[in-house]
């Protein structure tokens, strides 16, 4: 277990050193709701709407369904497409598609939970597409007598036809309103890499997730 954290603080460092030229502050706003269909198979609904420009205009919205399969206690898959709509300044809307798969691998150590979630995308609109890999590292912990869970992550993104480019850092409170509802609030940082004018993000995201 100390090695993981050493891990994740390690790489978390390296992220907040990058040199960005550019800086702004996001909210994400995110509704999620889940159905349980039986003991290996469930689904999710969920809807985004994001602001940038120091959160003063849309950035994009969007609808995503995914379905996944729980092997065992420790790994997972899923399946998922999200549709984007993405907001220019002058209010210019362009459309995206995003199709994924996810492949989950999570474990339990005393009073911590570490998931590790390998997700391969392709991303296009009408005229290109891009391949993704993106590889997060997910560290939770269960606080005795209590229902808040923090947690802490880190997830890397790769152009398959390029290199690294991108870094997010998520740091996270949960709590349950309800025995089907969770709250959580969570802050992010994004750091930009390979680029000629990198730009850092700053994300403060209330997310709401709702169990059927």
């Amino acid at each position: 277990m100390k090695t993981i954290r050493k891990t994740l603080a390690f790489l978390i460092l390296i992220s907040f050193s990058s040199t960005a030229q550019e800086n702004d502050f996001q909210i994400w706003n995110t509704l999620n709701f889940k159905k349980k269909i039986d003991k290996s198979f469930s689904t999710d609904f969920k809807y985004g709407l994001r602001y940038r420009e120091n959160a003063s205009i849309v950035s994009n919205q969007f609808f995503d369904i995914r379905l996944k399969y729980r092997q065992n206690k420790r790994w997972s898959y899923a399946l998922g497409y999200r549709s984007i709509l993405d907001y220019s300044i002058s209010s210019d809307i362009e459309n995206k598609s995003r199709l994924y798969f996810d492949a989950y691998y999570s474990k339990k150590i005393k009073r911590y939970f570490v998931d590790v979630r390998n997700r391969i995308l392709n991303q296009s609109n009408f005229s290109s597409s891009k391949q993704v890999f993106r590889q997060k590292f997910k560290l939770s912990y269960n606080i005795r007598k209590t229902k808040l869970e923090p947690s802490i992550a880190i997830e890397m993104f790769y152009d398959l036809d390029d290199a690294f480019y991108k870094i997010r850092n998520t740091l996270a409170l949960s709590y349950p309103l309800h025995k089907k509802i969770d709250f959580s609030l969570v802050l992010k940082t994004e750091n930009q890499f390979n680029a000629n004018q990198p730009i850092t993000l700053y994300i403060f995201e209330p997310k709401i997730s709702y169990r059927f």
